[in-house]
């Protein structure tokens, strides 16, 4: 009888470790080794008058600044439908709202405006 429980002692402990196992694997973020941009970005460099008109891009954590030679060939109401949930105009810049998504696409952007 001794045995037998150590057995069944040993069996549960076994299925709970496999379980364990499973299910971090499971919860487990999978890394990628690029994220994918969640917008057309083609269609924001258009929206920005074009790849020319881009003199610098930058991201902070929710929002993405565009310094432009010229503010005359913005398309703002395609970059809100693109998701800008607010937007900022100066004088030749422009401040896009897009939150957590800002940096990847500002990386994606100034890959395609190379």
């Amino acid at each position: 009888m001794n045995k037998v429980f150590k057995n069944m002692m040993i069996g549960i402990i076994a299925a709970i470790v496999v379980v364990l196992v499973i299910v971090v694997m499971m919860t487990r973020k999978k890394k990628t080794s690029k994220e994918q941009c969640p917008i057309d970005a083609d269609l924001l460099i258009k929206a920005l008058g074009g790849k020319d008109n881009i003199t610098a891009l930058e991201a902070s954590p929710s929002k993405l600044k565009a310094t432009l030679k010229q503010d005359k060939d913005l398309d703002v109401e395609t970059i809100k439908a693109l998701g800008a949930s607010g937007i900022v105009a100066g004088h030749l810049t422009l401040t896009m709202i897009f939150g957590k998504a800002s940096s990847i696409i500002c990386e994606t952007v100034l890959e395609k405006i190379k």
